[in-house]
């Protein structure tokens, strides 16, 4: 269960940053001051698994789960803005 909250979080931060990036991009105050203030807390689900891990096997494969959940929201931002 750990690993799929790690992969999420992961996904939603990846296309909350870009989006971030893009209300800068366009100079949208409340878009970017929205997102600033949601940013740290997208992190909060999977802080406490990395946290709470006791070897570095575990911190790994956290690690790992969530570098595929920003590559997939990266894939589904370029999807999105090439179909936008």
């Amino acid at each position: 269960m750990k690993y799929l909250v790690t992969f999420l979080s992961a996904f939603v931060i990846e296309i909350c940053s870009t989006f971030y990036i893009n209300y800068v991009s366009t100079h949208n105050a409340e878009g970017m001051i929205f997102f600033a203030g949601i940013g740290p807390f997208l992190s909060l689900p999977f802080l406490a698994y990395v946290i709470e891990s006791n070897t570095w096997l575990e911190k790994l494969r956290l690690a790992f789960y969530m570098s595929i959940g920003y590559m997939v929201g990266s894939f589904f931002v370029i999807y999105y803005l090439s179909t936008y």
